[in-house]
């Protein structure tokens, strides 16, 4: 698997962007199953709220 993550500035806070590229169908099945996508949602959430710290200092 290999994984882009793109942060930008944006009016309300953090803009972020994830691509996700798996090798087949069924690693990315692999990796959907046991909630692999939720937990992707919290580590931009993480990421977005680091960058957003970092520009305020």
């Amino acid at each position: 698997m290999t994984a882009e993550i793109m942060l930008r500035d944006h009016p309300d806070g953090t803009d972020h962007r994830v691509i996700v590229r798996h090798g087949d169908p069924s690693a990315r099945a692999g990796h959907e199953e046991p909630g692999f996508l939720d937990g992707w949602g919290s580590v931009t959430e993480q990421l977005a709220a680091a960058a957003e710290r970092q520009g305020a200092r």
